[in-house]
């Protein structure tokens, strides 16, 4: 059974975001909260309908999130040299914040998904209050309409927030959106194919995710402290594995994870069909019987618990859960080695070390 399979062991403790991590979090959010306050009330004064889509925007951000880019982007900046208390880096941190919101609230629209931090996602919330309220026309167009507007509208203000920043760290800034998109484009054409290889599967994970979560972030840390250019390559080099290792578990949470920490339903990625290089290895790995099992029920919407975890046990049974675990260390394991040839502070090479370590072991 699942349970008992030991590539599963890592789910049965509860890792605790380290410091590092908690502390940015928490100062960014603040600054968040405070900026879309005043948004809103400026907004309001014009028209108090103006407050619904900074009011879900001001929900979406205070519901939770571990703020990773943010907390890379700052340990770098400042361990190269930043001053931590410049407005501009705090700005900067609510961007990449900000550019995150916008991609999950449309991640969220395309993958049909209902829940995101055990809440209704935003186009599922302005569906039901379409419902409650008896409006005109359709429910899911008026969900899907508003969710797409608010997620433009942290488009939008995250662009602001980086308009003080060197221009080295616009650049790095406009780069680090045209990968997500292009990568996220690559997800949404692989979910519809019949099939992916596993290098596309990898460049998916790559720019999606890997990139936009750890590298670009750190690059744009070093551009703040006027650093890029010295530190570029050791940059990449510990960041580029660990965004991958972020992916791959990433992956492997949304087949295996438990829905009271990742706060989504068991199963999503096998719902919406997730062509990921866990789903290549397992159909590659897999037996014929095995096969017609899998092709029969993955990106099926209304699979039922047992038929999700048939999925799942035939995905263990192949291997490719412990092929994709051992892929993990590995990642992990380069890029602790990186972490030495960068040039930081003590201070910050312990927080990103403990931030890598969060990273591979999370279970949300």
């Amino acid at each position: 059974m699942l349970e008992e399979n030991d590539s599963l062991a890592h789910m049965m403790t509860e890792v605790a975001a380290p410091r590092s991590i908690v502390e940015i979090s928490k100062r960014v959010e603040s600054e968040l909260l405070q900026f879309l306050t005043t948004e809103h009330t400026r907004w309001s004064l014009i028209d108090p309908d103006f407050a619904l889509p900074i009011d879900a925007l001001r929900r979406f951000v205070i519901s939770g999130g571990k703020r990773l880019r943010p907390a890379f982007c700052y340990w770098t900046a400042v361990g190269m040299g930043a001053d931590p208390s410049d407005p501009v880096l705090m700005r900067t941190l609510m961007g990449l914040e900000l550019l995150h919101t916008f991609a999950l609230i449309h991640d969220d629209l395309m993958d049909r998904s209902d829940v995101r931090r055990g809440e209704p996602s935003v186009h599922t919330a302005f569906a039901s209050q379409h419902r409650q309220e008896a409006l005109r026309g359709s429910a899911v167009q008026y969900g899907d309409s508003m969710a797409i507007l608010v997620g433009d509208l942290a488009f939008a203000y995250a662009d602001q927030m980086l308009i003080d920043a060197n221009r080295r760290a616009r650049q790095l800034y406009a780069e680090l959106k045209l990968e997500v998109n292009l990568g996220q484009s690559l997800d949404v054409s692989g979910s519809f194919a019949t099939g992916t290889t596993l290098a596309k599967a990898e460049r998916i994970a790559l720019y999606k995710s890997g990139k936009y979560t750890v590298e670009r972030p750190m690059h744009i840390g070093a551009a703040l402290a006027d650093a890029y250019f010295a530190s570029t390559e050791a940059v990449t080099h510990f960041a580029v594995p660990l965004g991958m290792a972020f992916q791959l578990r990433d992956d492997i949470l949304g087949v295996f994870g438990q829905a009271e920490r990742t706060k989504k339903p068991v199963g999503d990625d096998l719902r919406e069909g997730k062509q990921t290089l866990l789903i290549g290895l397992a159909c590659q790995m897999c037996s014929s019987t095995e096969r017609t099992l899998f092709e029969g029920l993955f990106g099926r919407d209304d699979l039922s618990g047992s038929e999700v975890e048939a999925l799942q046990e035939m995905i263990a049974h192949t291997g490719a859960l412990r092929a994709m675990e051992d892929r993990i260390d590995q990642l992990f394991l380069r890029s602790m080695q990186a972490l030495d040839d960068l040039a930081l502070t003590q201070e910050a090479r312990v927080a990103l070390g403990e931030m890598a370590g969060f990273v591979v072991d999370r279970l949300n």
